[in-house]
């Protein structure tokens, strides 16, 4: 991924996420270091909260196709 000037940003899971650690902690601590990332890149409030919006966007879409699943 690239800014729009050009500069890449680098962010991998797998320097956030151990596999077969505590799932709660594993959550936290990657929407903590996502956040400090983001605000390293200088993103601003508002753009951190488009952030937010398109995960709940995502979740709320993906709760709704496993409701219509389950209903069939």
């Amino acid at each position: 991924m690239k800014t729009e000037d050009g500069d890449k940003i680098v962010f991998t899971f797998d320097t956030i996420v151990i596999p077969g650690g505590n799932s709660e902690a594993l959550a936290v601590n990657l929407a903590r270091q996502f956040y400090q990332q983001m605000r390293k890149q200088e993103f601003d409030q508002k753009q951190i909260l488009r952030v937010a919006t398109e995960l709940v966007s995502c979740l709320t879409a993906s709760l709704e196709e496993y409701r219509k699943k389950i209903m069939r």
